[in-house]
């Protein structure tokens, strides 16, 4: 089982930190789970040796592969680029000028001729209340 946090350690990329790692014995690994239903709290999980390197090992990937974050439209490199293209092939440029350094109520009107600060009943302003960050309409 000294293998197991021999690899644990030595490890690229690791998927479980060493601190993580209560304790081990001849048969067994105890770790530390993130337990959601109570409030993201710690709790000690007991498994098999043969389980948790099985598990360890689902994380590792194969020689020649490459971990990516962020893939396609919302990767870092050439970004901007990117959602401009896609903003001239689904016809939205000509919204952005218009848009811009407008409210949500203006971007609204301008989008879907619609007022959202009017009441649709009888057609007077309705009042922007904030209320601990949350905004409302009465």
């Amino acid at each position: 089982m000294n293998t197991i946090f021999q690899i644990v350690i030595i490890g690229p990329n690791k998927c479980i930190s060493n601190r993580r790692i209560v304790s081990m014995t001849d048969e067994t690994v105890t770790y530390l789970v993130k337990d959601y239903k109570n409030g993201g709290k710690y709790i000690e999980q007991t498994i098999k040796g043969t389980e948790f390197l099985r598990m360890f090992l689902m994380h590792v990937l194969p020689k020649g592969f490459v971990r990516i974050r962020h893939y396609g439209l919302l990767s870092c490199r050439n970004k901007k680029e990117k959602m401009a293209h896609c903003r001239k092939l689904l016809n939205c440029i000509q919204y952005i000028s218009k848009l811009r350094g407008k409210t949500c109520a203006e971007k609204l009107m301008i989008l879907y001729k619609k007022d959202i600060c009017k009441c649709e009943a009888c057609g007077g302003n309705l009042l922007s209340l904030s209320l601990r960050g949350h905004y409302m309409l009465t």
